[in-house]
């Protein structure tokens, strides 16, 4: 079957699928979830962003809290700094690879693309 023989829905939910994966390995060896690295880096100059049915913010900082990588009011401690430098090392290379082969200015079109039919479709029914 030749890749446009699939709907998008399809390669939205492998890629998500995939991405899953790969943040689960590389974040492993850190102890860390892919929400622990989001709220890590969110917690600098941008918002974490939340899926339904995630757990809170509130307690994903108590989580990292209690590894001392930040305080609870969310500062990131220097020991959070590290943990965040060296999880946005293996981030990078998640980044680095699944774009192989991919231009700049079609990563662009597609999320484009994506954001115009998501525009399209209304938010909760």
């Amino acid at each position: 079957m030749r890749p446009e023989e699939r709907p998008i829905g399809y390669w939205l939910r492998e890629l998500d699928r995939r991405l899953e994966l790969a943040f689960a390995a590389a974040l492993s060896s850190s102890g860390a979830t892919r929400r622990d690295w989001q709220v890590l880096n969110g917690l600098g100059p941008d918002a974490p962003f939340w899926d339904a049915g995630a757990r809170s913010y509130a307690d994903v900082v108590a989580d990292l809290t209690a590894r001392g990588w930040t305080l609870a009011d969310g500062t990131v401690t220097p020991a959070g700094e590290e943990a965040r430098a060296e999880i946005a090392s293996s981030v990078g290379r998640i980044r680095e690879v699944s774009m192989t082969g991919v231009a700049d200015e079609s990563y662009v079109l597609a999320v484009r693309t994506l954001a115009a039919m998501v525009d399209n479709l209304p938010a909760a029914a």
